[in-house]
């Protein structure tokens, strides 16, 4: 499935190990985010609040939902 991150603009092949795939696939979001913008956006929430993500979600489990 082609995918375009809604940060950088950039086309991506994203295939079912992505962990956004089933969302996208049932429909549940139209917003995909590629793991670099992801992990810009994790490093700034990060900065900006103190908190560290491996301790708030330490399964790193996917709560994104728009």
């Amino acid at each position: 499935m082609k995918a375009t991150c809604s940060m950088c603009q950039k086309e991506f092949e994203i295939t079912v190990s992505d962990p956004q795939y089933l969302k996208l696939k049932r429909g549940d979001t139209k917003i995909y985010t590629c793991k670099k913008c992801n992990d810009q956006l994790k490093n700034e929430a990060q900065q900006t609040t103190g908190f560290n993500p491996d301790i708030v979600d330490p399964d790193k489990y996917d709560k994104f939902v728009p």
